[in-house]
């Protein structure tokens, strides 16, 4: 009888080990896992292509389930090799194909729950929702995509455009992922944003079950559940920017697990800067505290330097410290850095697998700053716009001129859309970020959110990072026409086939545009695109050698015209027509870009002059401004036909007046005007004279 007792007792602590999973939360981690999936989170059917459409519908009260789908990779569920799955409506994914128990309802019971199938993965409470108002194709879907290579692949089983009783007619995106190898399952929370039935913003969070169930009587559910809550409810982000995740890993969880998490050091360093700090991110991944461990780090595979930190870390939190020991580099070139993590809380490390990161590093001889591109989607008609473009034109642009590039792309909607909406601006948004709502800012191609959230510290964030691409734009306006011309100089060797050259005109300020948000003025406001929304292909960039890119030309054709709204029957016919206000008032901006990564590399302002306004502006030859740069006293020079009275000053890039230089009457012939530049911050400026009847313009900086 003890045998049988002990043996009885065995079986039920193997069985008990051998069901066992703990789950890592990732909350506000701003990217998805191992980062294998980065496509847009678009309501189906805009989404990215290569994703399987399992089932989609409308708010039903019938859960139902898929048939059987195939995993693309061997994979083991606790313990056990599973090939296939089934899908449910209800927010069910289970490995019980065979036999199913159906809950009656969708709901958001504890787990474990003897109305879920045993050996499921659950985000319970989410359910199908009718199709979005306005709409006849966006309806909640299931969808299935694998992404990378094997053995490193990952299947994703994703929730798109749910809903939830607690976020009344609003939507709900969360993911199911099985991962190849290691057989770790993460559960994705992706989006979740509350409206009411009369389309107006709410701030409501869902209440989930979310977890993974063995059997009736044994699951490992979430914390928070079954009231578990999305990470962010306030903006309808369509990347990975808001996203959170759990990991759950078969096994019990180490008690010291201190996991490496990131190199803490720019992808590009200049020589010229060493010696670099080697700083690395760690994440207690284990049950208890960590108090003390050695941080390592290696340059190519060489010896360890090593460095006792003395920090309690607590458990699930990540930490970043800098090494004391500085890194040296005597040549350029690419380097591979290593960190760990040893002897924590002065012991051995529970999961050796999760210590090493790696990341390579190239070393150049130099590099240059780095201009910033701001790219602002707004319109005229959308009221959350408004705080959004105060924001930047009074607090951001104007303290740190010379240091970005903004362009505003007016956009078709909310309502019928701003007057000056293109359908260049209109592609931008919503073919080359997949955004679906405004307001949203993109800074060089990362940073995704409304542009009332940016501060001075983002800016500085992202232009502190180095470039190494010098742009050098120029371009002549001669009445109606412009032509750019433009260099590439590359400071390290560019492969990236990916890399293509933007062109954009903008209006450094408007006024005839306004609808309905109390805008009176708008500024950077984009007219066109050279040669279009598409770019020029850049091809292979080889370092220190110059590239010149094809001159590109542009002519704003017929004559000025206010259309009615920004909706596309009623967009400008550029073959005709222009929407140009003051053709005098115009600027072009170029920019670097990988349309693949949509990285800017850099940005820059092209330098620009007007010719050929004899005939039309009273001034017989383009005025000259020098030196050009300037950086103390300055001159202009300008040639009048007949006597005019002349108001002459200068405006930064927001169209502010910066400095009245002269206003009074001006004789025929040529006239010359000195001026100082002392006390004005480096950076871009537009020196205008403006005449009875006519205006010209020229740029200049101040170095």
């Amino acid at each position: 009888m003890k045998k049988t007792l002990l043996t009885l007792i065995s079986v039920l602590t193997f069985s008990q080990l051998y069901s066992q999973y703990y789950y890592i939360p990732f909350i506000g981690e701003g990217k998805n896992p191992k980062e294998l999936n980065k496509d847009a989170e678009a309501p189906y059917p805009s989404q990215p292509a290569g994703w399987s459409v399992i089932w989609n519908g409308d708010a039903t009260s019938v859960v139902s389930y898929t048939a059987n789908q195939t995993i693309p990779f061997n994979f083991n569920f606790n313990g056990t090799a599973v090939t296939k799955y089934k899908i449910s409506n209800a927010g069910i994914v289970t490995f019980a194909t065979s036999s199913l128990t159906i809950p009656s309802t969708f709901t958001n019971s504890n787990l474990p729950n003897a109305n879920i199938p045993d050996s499921s993965v659950c985000i319970l409470g989410i359910k199908p929702q009718s199709q979005l108002s306005g709409t006849t194709t966006y309806k909640s879907s299931i969808l299935t995509k694998t992404f990378g290579t094997a053995p490193n692949r990952q299947h994703w089983i994703q929730f798109n455009f749910f809903g939830e009783a607690n976020i009344q007619a609003g939507w709900t995106y969360w993911s199911v992922v099985f991962e190849e190898s290691t057989n770790n399952i993460y559960i994705i929370d992706m989006k979740t944003l509350c409206v009411t039935t009369a389309s107006q913003l709410c701030g409501n969070n869902v209440k989930l079950s979310a977890g993974i169930q063995i059997n009736a009587t044994s699951a490992h559910a979430i914390a928070g559940s079954p009231a578990l809550g999305a990470g962010n409810i306030t903006t309808n982000l369509f990347d990975v920017s808001d996203n959170s995740y759990y990991t759950f890993i078969k096994g019990i969880q180490p008690s010291s697990d201190l996991a490496g998490i990131k190199v803490n050091v720019p992808d590009y360093l200049a020589l010229t800067n060493a010696p670099f700090t080697i700083a690395g991110t760690f994440m207690n991944q284990g049950s208890t505290a960590v108090t003390k461990f050695d941080f390592a780090y290696s340059i190519n595979n060489g010896s360890p330097v090593v460095t006792t930190v003395n920090s309690s870390i607590s458990v699930n939190t990540k930490a970043t410290f800098n090494h004391p020991t500085v890194w040296a580099p005597t040549v350029e070139g690419t380097y591979k850095i290593a960190i760990w993590p040893t002897n924590v809380n002065s012991g051995q490390d529970g999961m050796a697998a999760n210590d090493t990161v790696y990341k390579n590093v190239i070393v150049v001889p130099n590099m240059v700053e780095r201009k910033t591109l701001n790219e602002i989607f707004t319109s005229s008609t959308c009221g959350p716009c408004a705080p959004g473009n105060l924001n930047t034109d009074n607090n951001i642009f104007p303290n740190r001129a010379g240091k970005f590039t903004v362009i505003k792309y007016q956009q078709d909607f909310p309502g019928t859309g701003d007057p000056y909406a293109t359908t260049e601006g209109v592609n931008r948004r919503g073919t080359f970020y997949a955004i679906n709502s405004i307001p949203r800012m993109e800074v060089d191609g990362g940073w995704n959110s409304n542009a009332s959230s940016y501060t001075l510290s983002l800016f500085d964030q992202f232009q502190a990072e180095p470039a190494f691409i010098k742009i050098e734009a120029k371009h002549v306006i001669k009445l109606n026409d412009i032509k750019v011309d433009v260099k590439i100089t590359p400071l390290v060797d560019f492969n990236n086939t990916n890399l293509k050259m933007f062109v954009a005109i903008n209006e450094k300020s408007t006024s005839k545009n306004i609808k309905s948000n109390g805008e009176t003025q708008f500024s950077h406001v984009l007219k066109k695109m050279l040669p279009n929304d598409n770019g020029t292909t850049i091809g292979v960039l080889t370092k220190n050698v110059d590239k010149n890119m094809p001159q590109l030309a542009y002519t704003f054709k017929g004559n000025y015209r206010l259309p009615l709204d920004g909706q596309a029957a009623n967009r400008i016919n550029v073959f005709t027509e222009n929407s140009v206000e003051e053709i005098s008032d115009l600027e072009v901006v170029v920019f670097i870009q990988d349309i693949v990564t949509k990285k800017v590399y850099q940005s820059d302002y092209s330098v620009g002059s007007l010719s050929g306004i004899d005939k039309f502006e009273g001034i017989k030859e383009s005025f000259t401004i020098y030196p050009n740069p300037s950086n103390g006293n300055t001159t202009i020079k300008f040639s009048l036909e007949n006597s005019h009275n002349l108001n002459i000053a200068i405006y930064n890039t927001l169209g502010q007046t910066v400095k009245v230089i002269d206003n009074k009457l001006f004789d025929s012939g040529m006239n010359k005007l000195e001026f100082t530049t002392d006390g004005m911050a480096k950076g871009l400026y537009i020196i205008k004279i403006n005449g009875d009847n006519f205006t010209t313009a020229q740029n200049f900086i101040i170095n």
